[in-house]
């Protein structure tokens, strides 16, 4: 089943810096980026924190973890969520 690494900018208030929050999800389907945002809303819900940026959900292709990692880094300051293919 593929897997993919969602990396999102959330802050926890207003005044804070933005950090990246990672995870990754397996999914029969291809991820497309109305799912993946879904995914991140649920997950920010739960957790209390804020998306930061303008909404933008980029791909950011496939590769290694670490590779999809870097990647991330790669994306405009406001890009608000990257997400990849990590392959075994």
């Amino acid at each position: 089943m593929p897997k993919y690494l969602i990396a999102y900018r959330k802050t926890e208030d207003a005044a804070q810096k933005p950090d990246w929050a990672v995870f990754t999800t397996e999914s029969e389907l291809s991820m497309e980026a109305h799912a993946v945002k879904e995914r991140v809303g649920k997950r920010m819900s739960v957790l209390g924190e804020k998306l930061w940026g303008n909404g933008e959900v980029m791909w950011i292709g496939s590769g290694r973890l670490d590779d999809v990692l870097f990647r991330r880094e790669e994306a405009t300051p406001e890009t608000s969520i990257v997400y990849g293919l990590v392959e075994e």
